[in-house]
């Protein structure tokens, strides 16, 4: 499996990878998926023989990303990199391919996310944590729902 850069006809592919778990990650359409990876600083596909098989966006601190959760880590930090989605096909997980994307981004600069809390995204939250992040706040999101937010520094 390798890790590559995220290629225009790669995008079809990453937007029903993206749909597909919409209980962890934003509803988007492929004009804002599009947009998004165009401010994205790192905008990486797992890919096993031409098959994708994961994907992750991030984006740098001071662009025109008009998402709540990045707003808020842009309210209390000068520098980091904010984890906008990462999703992996449900084939390939249990296999490492979100352990290899998250190598891939996390370097000397500190990684911002946030993970669903209410309720309880408990993989996700295990994940982090056992990585090091660290719980820093929390954001409340519409329904009734709350997301932690993590650092790694």
């Amino acid at each position: 499996m390798k890790i590559r850069a995220m290629e225009t006809a790669d995008l079809p592919v990453v937007l029903d990878l993206n749909q597909s778990e919409l209980a962890s990650v934003g509803d988007i359409d492929l004009d804002r998926l599009t947009w998004i990876v165009e401010l994205a600083d790192h905008a990486l596909v797992a890919d096993e023989d031409g098959q994708i098989a994961g994907f992750v966006i991030t984006l740098a601190t001071g662009t025109a990303y008009d998402s709540a959760n990045y707003r808020w880590f842009e309210e209390r930090y000068d520098d980091y990199r904010y984890l906008d989605r990462v999703v992996v096909s449900a084939q390939f997980r249990r296999r490492g391919v979100a352990s290899l994307l998250y190598d891939a981004i996390e370097d000397k600069r500190p990684v911002a996310l946030e993970v669903n809390s209410i309720p309880p995204n408990v993989p996700s939250l295990t994940f982090h944590v056992n990585r090091g992040y660290e719980a820093v706040g929390e954001l409340p999101q519409t329904a009734g729902k709350t997301c932690t937010m993590f650092l790694l520094r």
